[in-house]
C-alpha cells in the first residue's frame, strides 16, 4: 500500500514511514470490531468488512468510542410493543 495515500478515518491526518497505525475492521451485520496493526492487514482486503485506517492510540479510542456510542443506542432503543 502506498503510504502517500493513506489518511487517518478519524483525523484524516496523512500517514508517514514511521507512524505505527492501526486497522479498524467491522462487517455489517455483525457485533464488534477488531483492531489490529496496519501492518498485519493483508491485500487484498476481503471486500465483506469495512476497513478504517486509524493513526495511532488516540484515534483509535476515538474510534471505539464511536462505536461503543452506536452499541448503545441499539441496546437502549425502545423496544416496539406487538398488538395482541
Amino acid at each position: 500500500m502506498d503510504v502517500s495515500t493513506v489518511a487517518c478515518n478519524v483525523c484524516g491526518r496523512q500517514k508517514q514511514e514511521t507512524n505505527h497505525w492501526l486497522v479498524a475492521i467491522v462487517r455489517d451485520g455483525f457485533e464488534g470490531i477488531l483492531f489490529q496493526p496496519a501492518e498485519a492487514c493483508s491485500d487484498p482486503r476481503n471486500p465483506d468488512f469495512k476497513y478504517e485506517d486509524i493513526c495511532g492510540q488516540e484515534c483509535s479510542h476515538k474510534r471505539l468510542s464511536r462505536w461503543l456510542d452506536t452499541l448503545n443506542s441499539y441496546l437502549t432503543a425502545p423496544v416496539e410493543s406487538v398488538a395482541a
